[in-house]
């Protein structure tokens, strides 16, 4: 039955198509115009559906089906006015079609009366054909309204009369994750798997509420089911891999991650992925060949830019480093830990003035934290004769919260030596030591302008 409502929909379209090129006259029945103005809409081919509608129209003016679906074809162009006046007509003369409840329900929802949509498709009766739809834009009705409880409800009530339409399953899960009980989640998705064990997309689903809730056994479990349920489900297979990054488990990782790619094909995450688990594992000319197969297949991936830099930067070819992470931050120059990278480039290539670009960079960016400073300051060390990035990243430090307050007195106590400040120097580094001794080694080993602890306990402030 269904091959022959194939043929004679090919037959219709190939037949209207053909009216169209050769400028002629055929003749269609409104059955027949119906089924081609689906087709058009079902493709989303919005144009040929209104054309193939205003044909129709002309033939069968009096045609209630053809006339909705001009409706629907105006709202898609949210013509809403022309809408409702047709709608309108048809509800005079006919107020319990479900077809126009429905439209009617369209036409409030596009003017924003989500209430008054919800209260038009509560009238359409449970035994129509069109109940289930009516249900389910119901529920879509209470997720404009952020009536999560509400939409909820309705829309289990669409998944108990049909357990795969997985659209419904989403907006299930969304409404759950909106009131924000995990566990609840959880209980559902379990609840559901139980009548319903070999839904692929409900344990996908689950297996990402326990990553969520770190859970990683019972989460790789759920996503093992996943793939039982279908062998090529390559979300799963990332998911899995992904956990098993986590875990530490590389080898295994990797494997998922090559099956992902086995199935469908390269994809930049899957082989980025294993680039970096490669990197891990201490193989980086393989890690390389990732990255730039990323890049391959997505030249605006930024992370596979840097990663080949930081290649490069480690084999000491400073200039290809260079040229690697400057295509990384074309693409998002908002990134500190490129700029850092760009920074220490610079200073391998003694490019001064690029330092500074670098060094301003990461100050005008904000997010600073204490390895950042610390990071700076390092570099400030090596390009002592730039007084002006000194005060630079003196007037940042004042700008920071008070949270790292003890470990920053270390860092302006080594800007200050490095600035031949001695006496801002030691009053900072004193301050520092007294509320953080536990640091002073640490910050000691760092910056060699800080004097030894026994020459320091000795230094007075004049």
């Amino acid at each position: 039955m269904e091959e022959e409502f194939d043929d004679f929909q090919n037959h219709s379209i190939s037949k209207f198509e053909s009216m169209l090129k050769t400028n002629s006259f055929l003749f269609f029945d409104s059955n027949e115009f119906e089924e081609i103005i689906i087709y058009y809409l079902d493709i989303g081919n919005i144009s040929l559906a209104k054309k193939a509608n205003s044909l129709a129209l002309k033939q069968y003016p009096h045609s209630t089906s053809l006339s909705i679906l001009q409706i629907e074809i105006l709202l898609l162009n949210n013509e809403i006015e022309k809408a409702e006046k047709i709608a309108c007509n048809i509800y005079a003369t006919d107020p319990l079609s479900p077809e126009i409840l429905i439209q009617k329900s369209k036409i409030y929802s596009k003017k924003k009366n989500h209430i008054q949509a919800i209260k038009i498709l509560k009238d359409i009766n449970v035994n129509s054909d069109l109940y289930y739809e009516a249900l389910s834009l119901i529920g879509k009705e209470y997720l404009f309204l952020d009536d999560f409880q509400n939409a909820k409800k309705v829309l289990v009530k669409c998944l108990n009369i049909n357990n795969r339409d997985y659209s419904i399953l989403n907006n299930i899960l969304f409404c759950y994750d909106s009131i924000g009980n995990s566990q609840s989640t959880i209980n559902f998705l379990n609840d559901f798997l139980e009548t319903n064990p070999y839904c692929e997309i409900a344990w996908h689903q689950l297996g990402k509420q326990y990553v969520n809730n770190e859970m990683y056994e019972e989460a790789l479990s759920a996503f093992d089911f996943a793939i039982i349920c279908d062998d090529s489900f390559i979300g799963a297979y990332i998911e899995m891999a992904k956990i098993l990054e986590k875990l530490e488990k590389i080898n295994e990782a990797i494997e998922k991650y090559e099956i992902s790619i086995g199935i469908n094909g390269p994809n930049s995450f899957a082989l980025f992925r294993l680039g970096r688990c490669h990197d891990k594992l201490g193989n980086y000319d393989l890690a390389l060949s990732y990255y730039i197969q990323t890049i391959d297949e997505d030249p605006i991936h930024d992370k596979a830019w840097m990663y080949i830099s930081l290649y490069y930067f480690n084999k000491k070819k400073f200039n290809e480093s260079k040229n690697n992470l400057l295509k990384a931050l074309e693409i998002d120059s908002e990134k500190i830990k490129y700029w850092k990278l760009y920074l220490k480039i610079s200073v391998e290539l003694e490019l001064y003035d690029e330092m500074e670009l670098a060094f301003i960079e990461i100050l005008s960016i904000g997010k600073l934290d204490i390895e950042t400073l610390s990071f700076l300051t390092q570099i400030l060390i090596k390009i002592t004769h730039n007084k002006k990035l000194h005060f630079r990243l003196l007037k940042s430090i004042d700008l920071l919260p008070k949270s790292n307050e003890n470990e920053i007195n270390y860092l302006l106590s080594a800007i200050y030596f490095n600035l031949s400040e001695n006496k801002n120097a030691i009053i900072f580094l004193k301050k520092a030591y007294f509320y953080s001794p536990s640091k002073y080694d640490y910050y000691n080993k760092m910056f060699p302008s800080i004097p030894k602890l026994k020459v320091f306990k000795n230094l007075h402030v004049s």
